[in-house]
């Protein structure tokens, strides 16, 4: 597996942590901080999902790794 697919592959692992884990939240702020941090992985696989399969859309990414 290439590097490209296994940050892919991390991210997307950690994103399905911090969802699992959002039901164990104590009060509203710790509730708060776990959402930020899932909407973070979130984009971090939507990020690696869009170079994987060449889609570029921002101002400098104009790059894709090759796989």
């Amino acid at each position: 597996m290439n590097g490209l697919m296994q940050r892919f592959v991390e991210a997307h692992d950690r994103y399905l942590a911090l969802d699992g884990g959002r039901t164990d939240c104590r009060n509203a702020k710790e509730r708060e901080l776990l959402h930020i941090e899932i909407l973070k992985a979130y984009l971090e696989v939507q990020h690696f999902a869009n170079q994987i399969t060449g889609i570029q859309y921002a101002d400098g990414m104009d790059y894709a790794d090759q796989h």
